[in-house]
């Protein structure tokens, strides 16, 4: 998956999914890379315990698989315990990018400071 050449491949939506006829996923090259810019309020640091909630709830978002609210996490459970447990099956590379999002806000401190 990493050569020009492969052909990616391209994976139909769910029977029932309100954009099966017309849509398609596609594995993108990695040569097509970009990068994403959140436009809206920031993301929320991990280092802030009155925002913590925010921050595990946006990351659960971002990186875990889910369908439906209700897969993000278990009826009763607190974004943090999900985000926990998460946490402790996620790949490094999921891993990567969160410590890369706190890095960003611990970057911005120093310039500021």
């Amino acid at each position: 998956m990493t050569s020009d050449t492969y052909k990616r491949p391209r994976i139909p939506l769910l029977n029932g999914h309100y954009q099966e006829k017309t849509h398609i996923l596609r594995v993108r090259s990695p040569n097509d890379a970009f990068i994403p810019v959140p436009i809206g309020p920031g993301i929320p640091r991990r280092d802030k315990p009155e925002i913590y909630s925010r921050y595990c709830r946006l990351m659960l978002i971002f990186f875990k698989p889910w369908r439906h609210a209700t897969d993000l996490r278990s009826k009763g459970q607190s974004w943090e315990d999900a985000f926990k447990l998460f946490s402790l099956n996620c790949s490094s590379s999921v891993k990567f990018k969160m410590d890369n999002m706190q890095i960003l806000h611990e970057c911005r401190d120093s310039r500021d400071d």
